[in-house]
């Protein structure tokens, strides 16, 4: 009888055992089919579109100038953001892929900035019908390239799972007919993106700033940035200080300096090796009893901020989180006090003592080139009249934004309410274009 009990027992666990393996081994095939699924629908998806965009650019250039012009063009810009996000389905992440991204996001920048302006009084002029013919025939030798993908995908049944485990093995792969295809078609594209789009000169300033080029001052060496680093966070000279160097390929070189205080929290902290810049820093520590009000808080920072040489900021936000105070300054231009929001440092600052425990620069120093703002040709009074009737003003001051296509443009910036609710609302100081609402 115990043995017949014992031998049901082993009988019983052995058959959940067979069977939970077996479920589990289903829900990972249903898995992997609906991934595989979705990799295969985002890949026909966009070659399909690439084909309509080609189409799309033809016919644009088949249409008469004037206000036709603006939903061909504004159809074109739709494209090339569903392209975009095809791509961002595929399992691409590994794959030099971001040359033909790259060259969509120009053309669908293009096709917006001549879409958004009056084509009536301001046509497309010779150069920018060059520039189309140019894209169209681009766009079918991408075509070209993407559909013979398509046919060797479809040919031989490949699978994007098998693809994605093989990037994802990091080894280098050879014969893959899709990711030879994509190279090919990156390699391609980045030629399309140099022949049809020249650099803008704002397109310029963004580079430089991504690479923080445009700073002064001499390299430091480890011994120098941690000197810089003892004096930003005004500690002791015999602070024991750990200290490394960015990896070569970065956008640009910084040292990254840790170490603890007294009372054991660690300290992070990074500086641009050109100059000694501050980008980072952070006191990791828990908060006591809140001593320091927020008002107090931004007095802190604000001086703390004099004291290390930024001398152009404002306080633009504050708020109370969990015992810290999380402040945002934003360079202010002088004479024309204009305020600049992308200009931005960020701070922390404990309640319980008051002490600065976090910095945040890095949007400052990007930013932080000469700039030429122009003169504002629109009047307070004509701006408001461009608003919403309903629209009650309660601030207006100058200020430069980062509009959709990225260009800083000089605007009149208003904050009012609309029923309820609270807006911040930007009108360029000189075409009277509305660029931004923001609901506060």
């Amino acid at each position: 009888m115990k043995r017949t009990l014992l031998f049901s027992i082993l009988f019983i666990g052995l058959f959940s055992a067979v069977s939970w393996g077996a479920y589990q081994q289903q829900e990972k095939q249903t898995l992997r089919n609906h991934m595989e699924n979705q990799y295969q629908q985002a890949f026909h998806e966009m070659n399909y579109q690439m084909d309509l965009l080609h189409d799309q650019i033809g016919g644009t250039l088949a249409m008469n100038a004037g206000k036709n012009l603006t939903p061909a063009l504004t159809e074109v810009w739709r494209l090339t953001s569903l392209i975009h996000a095809d791509i961002g389905q595929l399992p691409l992440g590994l794959l030099p892929f971001n040359e033909m991204e790259d060259f969509l996001t120009k053309v669908g920048n293009f096709s917006y900035q001549a879409a958004v302006r009056d084509l009536e009084a301001s046509p497309l002029n010779e150069e920018e019908y060059k520039k189309l013919e140019t894209l169209y025939s681009q766009s079918e030798d991408l075509q070209k390239e993407l559909r013979n993908i398509q046919s060797k995908v479809l040919a031989d049944n490949l699978e994007w799972i098998e693809i994605e485990n093989l990037l994802a093995t990091g080894d280098e792969v050879k014969n893959n007919a899709v990711i030879d295809g994509f190279k090919g078609v990156d390699s391609s594209v980045k030629g399309y993106a140099l022949e049809t789009f020249e650099p803008t000169e704002q397109e310029s300033v963004q580079e430089r700033r991504k690479t923080l080029s445009h700073l002064t001052g001499e390299d430091l060496t480890e011994e120098q940035a941690m000197q810089k680093a003892k004096e930003f966070a005004q500690v002791d000279e015999d602070v024991q200080m750990d200290i490394s160097k960015s990896l070569d390929g970065s956008d640009y070189p910084f040292y990254s300096v840790s170490w603890e205080t007294a009372e054991g929290n660690a300290v992070n902290m990074d500086l641009t090796v050109k100059g000694g810049y501050p980008l980072y820093f952070l006191t990791d520590r828990e908060i006591t009893q809140e001593k320091v009000s927020l008002y107090d808080a931004g007095e802190k920072a604000a001086q703390f901020l004099k004291e290390q040489g930024y001398n152009d900021v404002v306080l633009e936000s504050s708020r109370q989180e969990d015992g810290i105070a999380m402040l945002t300054f934003i360079r202010l231009l002088k004479p024309q006090d204009i305020y600049v929001n992308s200009d931005a440092i960020h701070m922390k600052v404990a309640l319980d003592n008051g002490d600065i425990i976090g910095f945040l620069g890095m949007d400052y120093l990007q930013n932080g080139e000469e700039r030429e703002v122009g003169e504002v040709t629109i009047s307070e009074e004509e701006a408001i009249k461009l608003l919403h009737s309903n629209f009650t003003v309660q601030e207006s001051r100058l200020a430069i934004i980062s509009n959709e296509l990225g260009d800083e443009v000089l605007c009149r910036e208003f904050i009012g309410t609309l029923g309820d609710d609270t807006f911040r609302i930007f009108i360029n100081g000189q075409t009277g274009q509305e660029e931004k609402v923001e609901k506060l």
